[in-house]
């Protein structure tokens, strides 16, 4: 699965749409409730380009700045960089490596470590306020109840989700669609993971004014392998698989560090640490290195920033390179 998972590219307003799209758009700007171009808040008009076996949303006229256009670009992650630029390329005559970024998700898969598990033992080095970078969100997102742990707030954000849980939404919707005539559906061969796998998705969301300068417009893409999107995210974890006994701790430090790790376990270590950085003067880091037996891997193998990012690379090189 490769992880750029999503991206949205601005098509530039003087842009000439390919004959195709411009037949299908043609009511805008002047009906914009047909059955092929619907409303949009920011746009004149949104019309939905698969009918045309063009797997994007294209928002047309911006009602702002310069009026250009957005292509929204559908299930990227499925897709190779050469089809990407083929899909671009029949929507518009553009030059597709200057076309801007603004909006891109980049994404890294972990195997056999669970959302809870990161919530204990995550946490998102913001540099900004707590009001600009917003309260740590956790539980069941949604209609099929995908188990979600979210920091940040748009368009800046972090999403570390349950995408086994997810994948099985998915798959009870094409159940439901499924031909009767055609060979069974299979889980496994639909997503290449088995429905009692454990595979949690870590996913940094960039748009607006925060798209990273490395990766400006479609063009710099090719460098997002070198680009590490999770440098902002840092792991607490002891090599321990449980807690330490009082006979392993010296005075009152099993109890101080019990009573720690029921305190983490309770909100998080990203709500924690900023709590405990109030009440050490901004000593959190100190005190989590001096207690950090107190925060076990349990029965999971410790997992680094720097394996997610190795994973992440691997496959957006196998997109590129494709």
């Amino acid at each position: 699965m490769a992880m750029i998972d999503k991206l949205d590219l601005r098509i530039p307003s003087g842009s000439v749409f390919s004959p195709e799209v411009r037949e299908y758009t043609r009511a805008l700007p002047y009906e914009t409730y047909t059955t092929r171009v619907r409303p949009a808040v920011h746009y004149v008009g949104k019309a939905d380009l698969r009918p045309l076996k063009i797997d994007a949303l294209l928002h047309m006229q911006c009602k702002h700045g310069n009026h250009d256009h957005k292509l929204e670009i559908f299930d990227v992650g499925t897709k190779t960089y050469s089809q990407v630029v083929q899909l671009i390329q029949s929507v518009a005559a553009v030059r597709v490596d200057a076309l801007d970024v603004m909006r891109i998700d980049l994404a890294a898969d972990v195997p056999d470590v669970t959302v809870p598990w990161f919530k204990d033992h995550v946490r998102f080095k913001f540099k900004r306020t707590d009001k600009e970078h917003g309260a740590l969100k956790y539980g069941m997102i949604g209609h099929g109840e995908t188990e979600t742990l979210i920091a940040g707030t748009r368009p800046n954000v972090f999403r570390i989700y349950n995408k086994t849980a997810e994948w099985k939404v998915q798959y009870r919707r094409m159940k439901r669609r499924e031909n009767k005539d055609a060979d069974s559906l299979e889980f496994e061969k639909e997503f290449g993971v088995k429905e009692t796998d454990i595979l949690t998705r870590i996913e940094r969301q960039c748009g607006g004014d925060r798209i990273p300068p490395e990766l400006a417009t479609f063009g710099h893409l090719m460098r997002a392998p070198e680009f590490n999107p999770f440098d902002r995210l840092e792991i607490i974890s002891s090599g321990r698989k449980s807690l330490p006994t009082p006979e392993e701790c010296d005075g009152l430090e099993y109890y101080t560090g019990l009573g720690m790790h029921v305190q983490a376990e309770r909100v998080g270590m990203q709500e924690f640490r900023k709590r405990l950085n109030k009440q050490t003067g901004g000593n959190a880091a100190r005190t989590l290195q001096r207690y950090s037996k107190f925060f076990p891997d349990e029965f999971y193998t410790p997992i680094s920033v720097q394996q997610i990012y190795a994973t992440y690379r691997a496959s957006v090189m196998e997109q590129l390179a494709a």
